[in-house]
């Protein structure tokens, strides 16, 4: 039987599988759930290459399927192997990115706008966006499958907030508070007055009878904007394609 001599194995935990990484031989990397050892020096040749990698340990199972989608604390530029930026970006079609999102389901493209298009003569199919048309991302909200299915989209809304004011005098001098701001008054004269003519009021006078009154929640809230967010963290929108 042959002896080992355990003392000349040296292995180099390296963490997960990096394509912008140089391996030499015995480095050891996690690559879809399971560790691979590199035989010789690589670069940019991931573990599923056997005249590469050795196999060291097999995991139970791939711990993502492709077109799974999260937000991710990575930056764009530095997601881990497999995992995409969720931007619409184009890949060619006989690319292993472009395979991999043409495998989805025909359901699964239609929910999320990937099509394949004609670009300078060649095919491209798209990755699923996490942006609006202006540049804002989208909150990602849970659906019942029926009246509304995943990958719709809803414009921004709040919750109705509704007053009505009635014959509205406010008196000379005074001024709205809160939400409520009271704009300048009308001299041209009120049909408040007088149901058959308009009485003419004058600055000197001591009441005005008509003035605009505004609802501005600026008035009061910390921070207005031209979205509804509440107090949130930026993460990297992200797409699972395994290659």
């Amino acid at each position: 039987m042959a002896t080992i001599n355990l003392g000349n194995i040296r292995f180099n935990w390296c963490g997960t599988y990096n394509s912008s990484t140089t391996y030499t031989k015995d480095d050891v990397v996690g690559f879809d759930g399971s560790a691979f050892i590199a035989k010789k020096t690589v670069k940019n040749i991931n573990p599923n290459s056997n005249e590469f990698w050795d196999l060291m340990i097999a995991g139970a199972e791939k711990p993502y399927i492709v077109g799974e989608q999260k937000l991710m604390a990575f930056r764009a530029s530095e997601l881990p192997h497999g995992w995409y930026f969720r931007n619409g970006d184009n890949y060619l079609l006989d690319s292993p990115q472009g395979r991999a999102l043409n495998s989805l389901s025909a359901n699964y493209k239609e929910d999320y706008k990937i099509t394949i298009k004609v670009i300078n003569g060649q095919q491209y199919i798209n990755v699923p966006t996490a942006f609006s048309d202006d540049g804002r991302g989208f909150f990602e909200r849970a659906v019942n499958g029926t009246s509304r299915q995943v990958g719709s989209i809803e414009n921004d809304a709040i919750r109705n907030i509704w007053g009505q004011l009635y014959n509205v005098m406010q008196w000379r001098g005074t001024v709205g508070v809160g939400v409520f701001h009271v704009g300048e008054p009308n001299t041209a004269g009120s049909g408040l007055n007088n149901r058959h003519s308009n009485a003419a009021t004058y600055a000197t006078d001591s009441d005005f009878p008509e003035r605009t009154i505004t609802f501005d929640a600026s008035r009061v809230a910390p921070v207005t904007s031209d979205d509804n967010r509440p107090l949130n963290i930026g993460m990297t929108p992200a797409i699972y394609l395994g290659v």
